[in-house]
């Protein structure tokens, strides 16, 4: 979806106003391609940080099409593992929340006389998906420039040192925004990596036990611990019972959710269910 919709803008601005040469003149505006007017309206300019919507719509504005191509290739390259390895939903809020925060970056870097630029295109996300791509496969080699192998590990940091060496080199590229996507990529990770879901529970257990007594003389936490015991044990029958069953949830919350999602116990399944598969094809 990703794709789609960055291919759907970059045709109506590059195609649209560049090949076609379709125009407006709209009041108060004058008279400008296609092209020109998605710029206007979708680029994040950090001198109007009252216009929202610029945080989110200039992630999707190409009017370059090597940019275009360039930023794709990225989304597709290493997205897709990206995806499978976090699930849909985490790599969507991942790919927002670095997007945004590359805005807010930018904007924090015109307020201390940095930067001036209007910004456009999905990079600074990118920085952020490559960020997690970094920290899931670090050992990965991959044509640096399409002509020089390296890790991801060492990629990774190349490509940090290369924004800050041309922050202030008035090329035209963003780097201040591929910094604040890295920036946020790690901020997204760390959290991600110690879990969302369990930051509630720390505050409970924090807040420790709750002891209301019941009819019976049991507190709420003995009827809690009960009731997890009994849980734990029905758990353990359906194991055993109907082991596809088992195998078919876990999957499901891993397209759901991604790997890192699983607990010890669902880890442990997967492991021996891949044992039991190899023994049966006679593996060694």
């Amino acid at each position: 979806m990703l794709l789609i919709i960055n291919a759907v803008i970059f045709g109506l601005a590059f195609i649209g106003g560049n090949i076609f040469g379709l125009h407006l003149n709209l009041p108060g505006l004058g008279y400008g391609s296609i092209a020109e007017y998605i710029a206007y309206f979708g680029a994040f300019w950090p001198f109007a940080p009252e216009q929202a919507w610029r945080f989110v719509t200039y992630m999707f504005v190409h009017v370059d099409f090597w940019h275009f191509l360039f930023n794709m290739l990225m989304l597709w390259m290493f997205g897709s593992e990206v995806a499978d390895m976090m699930g849909p939903k985490h790599f969507t809020g991942m790919y927002f929340f670095c997007g945004i925060f590359a805005a807010v970056f930018s904007l924090v870097m015109f307020w201390l006389g940095m930067t001036n630029s209007p910004i456009i295109g999905a990079s600074g996300a990118l920085m952020g998906i490559f960020v997690a791509y970094y920290k899931f496969f670090p050992n990965r080699m991959l044509l640096m420039f399409f002509f020089f192998p390296m890790r991801i590990k060492y990629a990774m940091w190349f490509m940090v040192a290369v924004d800050v060496f041309m922050a202030h080199s008035g090329d035209g590229v963003a780097h201040l925004a591929h910094l604040g996507g890295v920036v946020g990529g790690f901020l997204y990770m760390h959290f991600y990596e110690r879990g969302f879901g369990n930051i509630g529970k720390a505050f409970e257990k924090m807040r420790g036990p709750k002891f209301t007594v019941h009819p019976g003389g049991r507190s709420e936490s003995e009827s809690r611990t009960e009731s997890k015991s009994d849980s734990d044990a029905i758990e353990g029958e359906v194991f055993y019972v109907d082991e596809n069953k088992r195998m078919d949830e876990i999957l499901k919350k891993v397209n759901r959710e991604g790997i890192n999602s699983l607990n010890e116990s669902e880890r442990q399944f997967l492991l021996q269910a891949s044992e039991k598969l190899r023994r049966r094809r006679g593996g060694f």
